[in-house]
């Protein structure tokens, strides 16, 4: 699972699985934390194995980083950069094996003659109806959706008296049922449920509800093993159906010494399923819900007290201009920007990226800003404002997670600014004589101890502005294929020479939006700029 990419199953085979950036993966990940291959899944004995293949970043199970082939376990959660995936095994007896056996239902109906049906009132019938309007009753209130499968086949048991129930929702192509329940009348029955591939597709495809009936009398039913190792005299199984769409199976069976089955009771079994479906698909959309209205109220909250924690407005010094914008892709924002003026006279600033986005991104924004403002009051050189970060940010990060940052502090009565980079974009000093990009840098914060930072320094000019951004700037996208690049940014910045720090960062931000057109920003946008006016503004505002 990533952020910004909707969940999705891979099915392992004897092969190994490569993990990454690069394109000829076997599952390639879009996630520009990851190494171009990552790591690899491989087969052991008797079982999967976890390789690092030398990230940069590293690939962590269960939260600890991998630094030797480590077995992987039903359950294993592996991190890669923003990136997180599930490992599952099926080790259950209580799901559904599809053998090839070519057998023919005894009893078949199509599940459209069902739900339009008019039947004739008979005592069949009226028992029918007994038992559907009791459950009606007994689904209308609300279950868990962890706990409503359960819930159905446990009426089902009370109603019909089966050897066994299950409900198995439809899987990918691989794994077409995977077993949601199981009821079972005998402790002692351990053995899986198993229906035919070929009737599978009967209820799937054709949607119908099927019943084996008494298999000691049919030749071809007789015949399929799997059905009679398990002793099973009769079988019903229905399609769960939202609209014309089957989302799961519905199937009761019955041994040796227990009843026949009738075409009344296909329907009723067919009538249960649709029971079921209605409910699974109502029961989805009220949990889901109740999670989206929590989580809303959650992030409007976040998104009011992140907007509090940056700057409410820039730094008033006279001769220079300041200015600074965030523009969330979500609700909230891992991006941070900020000023201190201290009362020596010195600007300290930053402008910092947390890897991944939403809550968990705006929490370490929250920190950071915490230890800034700390930090700052001491009047660190910025190679030691980012030594201090780093420290605090490698005890209290999550694994994986990680900041880049750029920072300094200006000294508006030389135009003076000393600076040090921990591995973020390269910011953009704009002089008369041309733009330089400020290439040099160091560790990103989080991830190492004991990493080093240089002091560096530049000087601003009557009329030059230092342009800083994230890489939501840069990597913003056009129809999901073309970036805005680090050289569109140059473009702009190369024609902003003597404006106010305002006016560059809202070109800045207007050229971006226009590339991207409709499409939505899949990544933090953050601009900050600090200008120091031309001499014949100075000149005007003293005059």
């Amino acid at each position: 699972m990533s952020p910004m990419i909707a969940p999705s199953r891979h099915k392992l085979d004897a092969d190994s699985v490569s993990l990454g950036r690069a394109a000829d993966c076997t599952i390639p990940i879009k996630d520009r934390y990851l190494s171009r291959k990552h790591a690899e899944i491989v087969p052991g004995e008797g079982a999967w194995v976890l390789k690092d293949c030398g990230s940069a970043n590293g690939t962590y199970l269960n939260g600890i980083r991998v630094d030797k082939d480590s077995p992987l376990r039903s359950g294993d959660r592996i991190k890669l950069g923003d990136t997180e995936i599930l490992f599952q095994t099926d080790v259950s007896t209580d799901r559904f094996s599809i053998p090839e056996s070519p057998v023919n239902a005894t009893i078949s109906i199509p599940v459209r003659e069902i739900t339009s049906e008019r039947p004739e009132v008979t005592g069949k019938s009226l028992e029918r109806l007994r038992i559907l309007n009791s459950l009606a009753l007994e689904l209308i209130e609300d279950h868990p959706l962890d706990k409503l499968f359960g819930f159905i086949l446990d009426r089902v048991m009370e109603h019909l008296r089966p050897s066994r129930a299950a409900i198995g929702i439809i899987g990918d192509g691989e794994s077409p049922l995977q077993m949601v329940e199981v009821r079972r009348q005998r402790s002692n029955d351990t053995a899986e449920l198993s229906i035919s591939k070929t009737l599978l597709n009967e209820i799937v495809v054709e949607k119908k509800a099927l019943a084996f009936v008494d298999i000691s009398i049919d030749e071809k039913l007789s015949k399929a093993m799997s059905i009679v190792a398990q002793g099973i005299h009769s079988v019903l199984a229905a399609p769960m159906m939202i609209g014309e769409a089957v989302v799961g199976v519905l199937y009761v069976d019955f041994f040796f010494t227990q009843r026949s089955i009738s075409e009344e009771d296909v329907r009723l079994v067919a009538q249960i399923a649709q029971f079921a479906a209605v409910k699974l698909e109502n029961t989805r959309l009220r949990e889901s819900a109740i999670q989206k209205r929590l989580m809303d109220e959650e992030l409007k909250t976040a998104y009011v007290i992140q907007r509090r924690l940056l700057p409410h407005s820039p730094p008033s010094i006279p001769g220079y201009s300041f200015s600074g914008l965030n523009r969330p892709c979500r609700t909230v924002s891992g991006d941070y920007y900020d000023f201190v003026v201290r009362p020596s006279g010195k600007i300290y600033f930053t402008i910092a990226d947390v890897s991944g986005k939403g809550l968990t991104a705006a929490l370490i924004m929250a920190g950071l800003q915490s230890a800034f403002r700390i930090f700052t009051t001491f009047d660190p050189t910025p190679s030691e404002l980012l030594t201090r970060l780093n420290a605090a940010m490698k005890e209290n990060l999550p694994q994986s997670k990680f900041v880049t940052l750029f920072a300094g502090f200006l000294d508006p009565s030389t135009g003076t600014i000393d600076y040090a980079n921990a591995g973020h974009n390269p910011p953009v000093h704009v002089a008369r004589d041309g733009i330089t990009s400020l290439e040099s840098t160091d560790l990103i914060l989080g991830l190492f101890a004991n990493a080093q930072y240089r002091d560096q320094q530049l000087i601003l000019e009557p009329g030059d502005a230092l342009v800083m951004f994230t890489d939501g700037v840069t990597e913003a996208a056009k129809d999901e294929v073309e970036e805005y690049g680090n050289n569109r940014v140059l473009e702009v910045v190369s024609a902003v020479y003597g404006n106010d720090a305002t006016s560059v960062g809202n070109m800045l931000e207007r050229s971006v939006l226009t590339f991207m057109g409709e499409e939505r920003c899949a990544d933090d946008v953050t601009i900050i700029v600090i200008g120091r006016d031309q001499l014949e503004q100075l000149s005007a505002q003293q005059g």
